[in-house]
């Protein structure tokens, strides 16, 4: 597992960085000679797989000067993004047993968890799909995968509590609770947070990505809900791609008083976690925010 560099708030990471600018800017610098090599593929270890694996390279999106959403692997499919993410809570599960681990990932169908599920067995996912067409399309690619289990569907800001036990999310079910570039669509992403703090139980770890903007103190807002239930923008609309096809509306742009947020919806030792390890396929550093319950 790579070493994490975790930063409390903005100010440990602005002395991070005045600290070793020459190191960080070497870093970036050898993204770019990536990013411009006539190189499609580095071999390294997924912490997915658990394997020796491939990860390709961007051929088409270089302008992007950015590697988070790419290098997938080429046994599993996950990006540089979610074995980073992966890689964060599975060190948090060490101390366990991973297969015995009950983890809550707010996706069910898509390449990432049908790879992590063959490490933690108890993995459990959602979708929220508003129509019955989408989740039958969703359903459809969990059976066409294998995956012969019924689409749960999960509003992230209520998730359901049913049965006399307390249901799939009931109080204290889980160990650990990974989202991945979820939260800037939530209108209400405090909510989401409550939830996720309501279903783990005590010293559960949440595990999570969102666009990151780290020279921001403050979350801004691109569009919100209004009263009537319409979608007010306050920016031009923006639009973040589906795994499996179709654009989503964001609603926020992190900042570090995220990390405030997750305090107030009742976690403890809420960090941002820099994330960079080459030999994992991650040459470039990934922001993954973690915090314990």
């Amino acid at each position: 597992m790579p070493a994490f560099a975790a930063f409390p708030g903005i100010d440990a990471w602005r002395a991070e960085r005045l600290r070793q600018a020459a190191r960080f800017a070497g870093d970036d610098l050898a993204v770019k000679a990536l990013l411009a090599s006539p190189v499609q593929l580095l071999d390294g270890h997924c912490v997915v797989c658990n394997a020796s694996a491939r990860f390709h390279l961007p051929e088409t999106d270089a302008s992007t000067g950015s590697l988070r959403e790419s290098l997938r692997c080429a046994r599993c499919g996950a990006n540089a993004r979610q074995r980073a993410a992966a890689a964060v809570l599975l060190d948090a599960l060490s101390v366990e047993n991973p297969l015995a681990a009950r983890v809550y990932l707010t996706e069910q169908s898509g390449p990432f968890y049908r790879a992590l599920r063959r490490r933690l067995p108890s993995l459990v996912g959602s979708e929220y799909a508003s129509t019955r067409l989408r989740r039958w399309r969703l359903q459809g690619w969990l059976l066409r995968h294998g995956l012969f289990e019924r689409l749960r569907f999960a509003d992230v800001t209520s998730l359901p509590v049913g049965g006399k036990s307390g249901g799939t999310f009931g109080d204290g079910a889980f160990d650990a609770v990974i989202s991945l570039d979820v939260l800037e669509h939530v209108p209400d992403f405090r909510a989401a947070l409550r939830e996720f703090a309501r279903v783990l139980r005590p010293g559960g770890w949440l595990v999570l990505t969102v666009p990151f903007y780290t020279d921001a103190t403050s979350t801004g807002t691109v569009a919100r809900m209004a009263g009537d239930g319409r979608v007010e923008h306050l920016q031009p609309p923006e639009y973040h791609g589906d795994p499996l096809g179709g654009g989503v509306l964001c609603f926020h742009h992190f900042g570090w008083d995220l990390l405030d947020a997750l305090r107030e919806a009742g976690f403890a030792d809420a960090g941002a976690l820099r994330v960079h390890d080459p030999s994992l396929g991650l040459p470039e550093p990934v922001w993954v925010l973690r915090a314990a319950r």
